[in-house]
């Protein structure tokens, strides 16, 4: 039941890896008393306890974070008890997160039946649509921290030293249990039959190839790329499961309007209008959506306000996607154009009907 943690444990005994073998004695525990063997788990934390000179031994990662070389700073970032709450993912997108982390759980079951695998999970596609709240959501949800290394910090003008922090990076990531996520892999995860690229780059490619197949067989390893039609097709076979993040669609919408604060009142809002609020919100990512919403409810605060008019939702959306650059006719023609009434585009302005008409007017 535990055999992989044993396993570890005692390939780190016989490296005379010190902070591998406490590293991975205290995942056993863990997960012993989480399954309800209080007292084998107990022992385990009294050796730790004991050995360690210390009254208490910490849930933190042990081995010091890998560094660059040359600019000596800290070549990964690690979070050690990653958030993951109220995301909301498309029902194809959660039940495939779901699956990869069943799989990982029972990973020793798999190994017994003889069924190959590696846990490894590349996660793919627009920025802001959810790849790193993912990679969080599974490290908190197999209770592990999250290793964070951004690849395209790493290229150096030297790239053998490139070549050397991937190397550093993922013997960091040996050491201990942990979910290493490898952000912008396009970075270097890029065809290797590209002519403009040097011969060592593609060493480097074949670095990182080499660095994950040894990883990725008792490692977690998640990837993430905005890119990726620019990855070489022996990084697509290295994964195990692959994951498109897509756009939220309605569904997705309404749930993160949902989610609002409880002292925002969205009950104003006709059910003829929520269509058009839909629709100025449909093909934007996550983040987009999200920092409209915040945006629309530092207003209402700002104001004394907690009621979410229609014409609320509208103007935030027009603001962020022309990126504040308009002019009040434009706004105004655009609020009329998706079912404002000339009366709550003159309440919204706070001015009269007649101004909205002069606007409209010079608008055409």
């Amino acid at each position: 039941m535990y055999y992989s943690e044993i396993g570890r444990i005692i390939e780190a005994g016989l490296e005379r890896d010190r902070d591998k073998v406490v590293s991975f004695a205290q995942l056993l525990a863990k997960k012993m008393a989480a399954d309800g063997e209080e007292k084998g788990s107990k022992r385990i934390g009294d050796i730790l306890e004991r050995k360690s000179g210390n009254k208490a031994v910490t849930d933190s990662l042990i081995a010091p974070p890998p560094v660059d070389q040359e600019s000596r700073m800290h070549i990964v970032e690690i979070e050690y008890h990653p958030s993951a709450n109220d995301l909301i993912f498309s029902k194809a997108v959660e039940g495939k997160l779901m699956d990869f982390m069943e799989t990982v759980k029972n990973k020793d079951k798999m190994e017994q039946m003889g069924l190959e695998f590696n846990m490894s999970l590349l996660l793919y596609g627009y920025p802001g649509c959810g790849k790193t709240s993912a990679a969080k959501y599974i490290a908190a949800q197999l209770g592990l921290p999250l290793v964070v290394a951004r690849l395209d910090t790493l290229i150096s003008s030297l790239l053998g030293n490139t070549a050397k922090n991937i190397h550093k990076i993922f013997e960091f990531a040996k050491k201990q249990p942990c979910v290493l996520f490898l952000d912008e892999f396009d970075a270097i995860g890029k065809a290797r039959d590209d002519q403009h690229e040097l011969g060592e780059l593609k060493r480097v490619v074949n670095s990182l190839l080499q660095n994950m197949d040894e990883y990725c067989q008792n490692g977690i390893l998640i990837a993430a790329t905005n890119h990726h039609e620019l990855l070489d097709s022996a990084i697509w076979r290295r994964f195990q499961t692959v994951i498109e993040m897509p756009k939220p669609e309605l569904a997705e919408i309404e749930k993160m309007i949902n989610n609002l604060p409880d002292f925002i009142d969205i009950t104003q809002i006709k059910p003829s209008q929520w269509n058009k609020v839909y629709d100025t919100l449909l093909g934007l990512s996550y983040s987009d959506i999200k920092n409209i919403l915040n945006n629309m409810v530092k207003k209402l605060v700002l104001k004394d306000e907690h009621t979410v008019k229609f014409t609320d939702i509208l103007v935030e959306a027009y603001l962020f996607r022309n990126h504040g650059n308009y002019t009040m006719e434009q706004l105004v023609q655009y609020m009329i154009e998706h079912g404002v009434s000339q009366k709550q585009a003159a309440i919204y302005f706070n001015v009269s009907t007649r101004q909205i008409k002069n606007c409209l007017e010079r608008s055409e």
